[in-house]
């Protein structure tokens, strides 16, 4: 791992994941009424990708030493996404679950697991 993230203890990065998880979570699961969101087309799917490209990230470089499957944290990420999708449509009355978002979150998380593969881990470590 570069120097930088060296010096940052695993501690902060787990704080950083779990604290990154239940905000992410919090405002997935908050109504919408009466925000003025952006207006470009696909601007959502935008913002939903950044979202779980560092959600994807900030777990991988929580866990990268303790857990040898990175993948496993990728799944996780994109049921996690997924099932915010699905508690959207049917459980939140302002808000509506989109399976375009949840491609977003998935190829969001699979962007943050490219990341960490080749620029965190070491090039001839397999993070899998």
């Amino acid at each position: 791992m570069p120097k930088l993230i060296k010096k940052i203890s695993k501690l902060k990065f787990k704080i950083l994941a779990v604290s990154y998880t239940f905000w992410l979570t919090a405002i997935s699961l908050t109504p919408l009424d009466g925000l003025d969101l952006p207006s470009f087309s696909y601007a959502d799917k935008i913002v939903h990708f950044f979202l779980y490209f560092f959600l994807a990230l900030f777990w991988l470089l929580a866990y990268s030493k303790w857990w040898r499957r990175p993948l496993f944290f990728i799944f996780i990420v994109i049921l996690w996404g997924s099932g915010i999708e699905l508690i959207q449509e049917f459980f939140i009355p302002t808000r509506s679950g989109d399976v375009l978002d949840a491609l977003a979150n998935t190829l969001g998380a699979l962007s943050g697991l490219f990341v960490f593969h080749n620029f965190v881990t070491k090039p001839n470590q397999t993070p899998y």
